[in-house]
């Protein structure tokens, strides 16, 4: 599996007065397996990128390939693409609707023509993976905390059994503890499924722990595409952007220039536990 995009433009309002890039001229390729996120100012362009990758954009030039196939080409199947990429739209807990949590998550499979016993197996093994508790299978989703009904809405979308997971902002207006539940779930997806995830996000820190790749754009332009630690290194030019790089990185930053020989590279808290721990160990 893999997703290249090629010469990727978007255009809103084009040949008007009000004509403005969406995306301008984006280019990559997104291995099969990896964790990638994507970052940038709000306007930059984050989630009309990744609602491009299944179709649900169409650009105005350049296209988006899947395992080698043209999406955009004459013909091609988008229904089977969406359950092979599938997005959880921001604040996916909108999305909910049906009477209780094990309906709502059996929707997606049903409507690939799945029988309601095939439709209720996958549903309880994505219920399992988001950590929901059977006890909570014939709740209403509306009597759920926040973290829960996000949990279910991402079930959704994986009882489709999707080779790639598509996240727009998904801890955005949770508490921390939410936030690191929902972060510590994706990774273990990735880890066990080996699933590729794309996760758009405004946190720095959140996409140090998780991601093997960092894209970052800025007035729809795709200005990094590369590992975090090398993205990091351009902490100017991020903070040009609005954006700033992991506080753990600042850290170490003042560590260094009080003397310190630490990794100036460093972004999570167990780096640094380590990187502390050597340099202390030297004197």
């Amino acid at each position: 599996m893999s997703i290249r995009a090629e010469h990727l433009t978007h255009l809103y309002s084009p040949g008007t007065a009000f004509e403005s890039f969406a995306l301008n001229d984006v280019s990559f390729e997104i291995p099969s397996g990896s964790f990638v996120a994507v970052i940038g100012h709000t306007g930059s362009g984050k989630s009309t990128l990744v609602q491009h990758l299944n179709g649900l954009y169409k650009p105005t030039s350049g296209t988006v390939y899947f395992n080698g196939e043209d999406i955009f080409a004459e013909g091609y199947d988008l229904k089977k693409l969406r359950t092979k990429v599938g997005l959880v739209f921001q604040y996916p807990e909108y999305q909910l609707f049906e009477e209780n949590v094990i309906k709502d998550v059996m929707f997606g499979p049903l409507n690939m023509g799945l029988s309601k016993e095939e439709a209720e197996e996958k549903a309880k093994k994505a219920l399992r993976q988001v950590r929901m508790s059977e006890e909570l299978y014939e709740r209403s989703p509306f009597d759920l905390s926040g973290g829960q009904k996000r949990r279910v809405a991402i079930a959704g979308v994986l009882a489709m059994d999707p080779e790639v997971l598509i996240l727009d902002e998904p801890t955005a207006g949770l508490d921390p503890r939410g936030r690191n539940y929902i972060l510590g779930m994706l990774e273990e997806l990735h880890r066990e499924r080996g699933i590729t995830i794309i996760l758009v996000s405004h946190s720095m820190d959140d996409v140090a722990e998780c991601a093997d790749l960092l894209m970052v754009l800025k007035d729809a332009e795709l200005k990094f595409f590369d590992k975090p630690k090398e993205v990091f290194k351009n902490v100017d030019e991020l903070e040009s952007y609005g954006l700033a790089v992991p506080e753990i990185t600042y850290l170490a930053k003042e560590l260094i220039e009080a003397g310190l020989d630490m990794d100036p590279t460093v972004s999570t808290v167990e780096e640094a536990k380590k990187e502390l721990l050597r340099v202390l160990k030297r004197k």
